[in-house]
C-alpha cells in the first residue's frame, strides 16, 4: 500500500506506523473477509490434542471457519483429516462432536468410508454402473493435518511450510517441556462464545501491559520473567510464582505434582499466531484458542492437560492449578475487558488505536507494545500491506479522521 495515497491522522507523521491501528480493522466486514482468505485460510491453525482421537478409529469433529473437519485416527495409528462431506450429495459424514467408529458412514444414504477415507461401499453400487463414476476415485478430501509434541493442527495450504517450520525450533524447544516428557490427555474442555474480534483475545495474550491493572493476584503472585519474541508472530513470556502472594495452605497445593521435567514456580505462556495460547504453570498446562467466526464473534475453547496415569488426587490438583491460573483471570477479569475493548473501537469518532509505548526490542521483561507491534508485523505480512489498516478496501469511511 502506498502511504503517500493513504488518508492518516494530522499526527501520524510523528509516530511510526507501526504504532498505530486502525479501529476499523476490528468491526469491518470486509477486513475479516481478506483475513479469512490471507491468514486463516493459509495458516497453521490449532484444533485440539491428540487424546481426544487416542485410538484407532476414535474421532472428533470441528468446523473451522466455516470449513467442517472430521479427526480420525486410522487403523495404522495415524491422525487424518478430512473434510466433513460426504462425495455424493454434500452431507456431513459424522454428526456428533467425538466417538468411535470402525468405519465412517454418511446418515443420509448410507456412503461408507474407511478410517484412512476410502469409499468402501455405496447401497446399489450396480447403479452406477456406465455413468463413469468410480469409487476409487471419490474418497473423503484430506486436509493437511500435523501434530507436534500431541498439539494436532490443520492448514488448507497446500503450499504452506511445515508445522514444525512454522512454529520454529525455539517454540518447539520450549513446549518441549513438559510436553515431549510424559503421556498427556485432555482432561478438562469447555467453550464459550464471545462478541470480539478475534484480534482482541489474540492481543490480550501478550499485553503484559494489563497484567498489573486487570490481574490483582498475578500483581502479587506472579512476577514476570523474560519474554522472547519468535520468528511468524509467536512469542514466550516466562512467569514465575511468588509464595507472599499466595495463601500459604493454597500454595503448599500448587507445589505439588509438577509436570516432568518442570520445577516449582516454573510457567511461560507460549502465543502462537494466530489463534492459540499454551500456558504452563507448574503442575498444570493449558491450552487457548478461538474460532473466528465473524469480525465481531469468537468461539473461545480451553482445553486443561493431565498426564495418562494421573491418580484422582493429583487430577483433584491439577483442577485446583487450573482454577487458580486460568479459570478466574481469563473468564472473570479479562472477559469484561475484552467486550469493553470492542464496543470501544466500534466509535466512528475515534478512529485510531496508538501503540507506541516502548523501545523495539525481542526480549526483555513482561513488555510494552512493542510486543503488540510485534504480532502487528505478522498481521501486516501476512496480510501484503505496510501499515495496520487497510484504508480503501474498509467499509465505514465516515470514522473522524483522529
Amino acid at each position: 500500500m502506498n502511504l503517500t495515497a493513504t488518508r492518516l491522522p494530522a499526527w501520524a507523521p510523528k509516530i511510526d506506523p507501526a504504532r498505530w491501528v486502525d479501529n476499523r480493522l476490528y468491526t469491518d466486514p470486509r477486513t475479516f473477509e481478506l483475513e479469512t482468505e490471507r491468514i486463516f485460510m493459509k495458516t497453521w491453525l490449532f484444533a485440539g490434542h491428540e487424546s481426544e482421537a487416542a485410538a484407532p478409529g476414535d474421532y472428533f469433529t470441528a468446523t473451522l471457519l466455516e470449513q467442517p473437519l472430521i479427526f480420525v485416527r486410522g487403523a495404522d495409528g495415524t491422525l487424518r483429516a478430512f473434510y466433513n462431506t460426504c462425495r455424493h450429495r454434500g452431507s456431513r459424514v459424522l454428526l456428533d462432536a467425538c466417538g468411535h467408529a470402525a468405519a465412517l458412514r454418511c446418515p443420509y444414504h448410507n456412503w461408507v468410508y474407511d478410517l484412512a477415507g476410502r469409499l468402501i461401499g455405496i447401497p446399489g453400487e450396480e447403479a452406477y454402473d456406465g455413468s463413469g463414476f468410480v469409487k476409487e476415485e471419490n474418497p473423503l478430501v484430506g486436509v493437511r493435518c500435523e501434530v507436534e509434541l500431541g498439539l494436532v493442527f490443520v492448514c488448507f495450504d497446500e503450499a504452506a511450510p511445515s508445522l514444525r517450520d512454522y512454529l520454529g525450533p525455539k517454540i518447539v524447544e520450549t513446549l518441549s517441556t513438559p510436553l515431549a516428557h510424559g503421556r498427556f490427555e485432555l482432561v478438562k474442555y469447555y467453550g464459550y462464545d464471545l462478541p470480539i474480534n478475534w484480534k482482541v483475545f489474540a492481543e490480550n495474550a501478550r499485553d503484559g501491559y494489563h497484567v498489573p491493572f486487570v490481574h490483582p493476584f498475578f500483581r502479587k503472585a506472579s512476577p514476570p520473567g523474560p519474554y522472547y519474541l519468535h520468528a511468524n508472530g509467536h512469542a514466550v513470556q516466562r512467569l514465575g510464582m511468588d509464595p507472599a502472594g499466595i495463601d500459604p495452605q493454597l500454595w503448599e497445593r500448587l507445589q505439588e505434582y509438577t509436570l516432568p521435567g518442570v520445577t516449582t514456580g516454573d510457567g511461560y505462556i507460549v502465543t502462537l499466531f494466530p489463534d492459540a495460547t499454551i500456558t504452563l504453570r507448574s503442575n498444570v498446562i493449558s491450552i487457548d484458542s478461538q474460532r473466528a467466526l465473524g469480525p465481531k464473534a469468537v468461539r473461545m475453547e480451553s482445553r486443561v492437560l493431565g498426564l495418562v496415569d494421573d491418580s484422582e488426587d493429583v487430577k483433584v490438583v491439577r483442577e485446583l492449578g487450573h482454577a487458580t491460573w486460568f479459570l478466574n483471570p481469563v473468564e472473570l477479569e479479562d472477559g469484561p475487558i475484552f467486550v469493553g475493548q470492542q464496543e470501544g473501537v466500534a466509535a466512528k469518532g475515534v478512529r485510531y488505536s496508538v501503540i507506541a509505548r516502548g523501545a523495539d526490542a525481542t526480549t526483555g521483561t513482561r513488555g510494552d507494545d512493542n510486543r503488540l507491534r510485534q504480532w502487528w508485523a505478522a498481521w501486516r505480512a501476512a496480510m501484503g500491506v505496510e501499515i495496520n489498516s487497510l484504508e480503501g478496501e474498509l467499509e465505514d469511511e465516515s470514522h473522524a479522521d483522529r
